[in-house]
């Protein structure tokens, strides 16, 4: 009884930072918006970050549908962000390559749990019968 009641104010403090969150990207994306109208422009720097909000909103919906969060998202957001940084920082060197090698990585996590559902939402074919 006690552990359910402990459960259930764990899973409220959740909900409620998820929400909290959810207000938070929703600011960041009104401010990205105003900021590209004011500054007479949209640029790429602009559209990333929109597209990192987007995730982080899609994240937090799939959250509140389904009380999980699939992994794929924080992959999708770590990728754009270091796209971003790559395209937008002033890198040298080698952290350029580490940087490339990062979404390369990222990459791969992404091919290997689209494997890993094929292969377990994969039924068995059906043999035909023979005749």
């Amino acid at each position: 009884m006690n552990n359910k009641l402990f459960f259930d104010f764990i899973s409220v403090v959740e909900k409620v930072l998820h929400l909290i969150i959810l207000g938070m990207v929703i600011f960041l994306c009104f401010e990205e918006v105003m900021s590209a109208v004011n500054g007479g422009g949209v640029k790429v720097e602009s559209v990333l970050m929109l597209f990192i909000y987007l995730e982080i909103m899609q994240m937090v919906n799939i959250f509140f549908s389904t009380g999980k969060i699939p992994i794929r998202y924080p992959l999708y957001i770590g990728m754009f962000a270091l796209a971003r940084h790559i395209s937008f920082e002033d890198i040298k060197g080698i952290e350029s390559l580490y940087l490339s090698a990062s979404v390369a990585l990222l990459s791969l996590a992404l091919v290997g749990l689209a494997y890993r559902n094929k292969i377990m939402n994969k039924s068995v074919p059906e043999l035909p019968e023979n005749e």
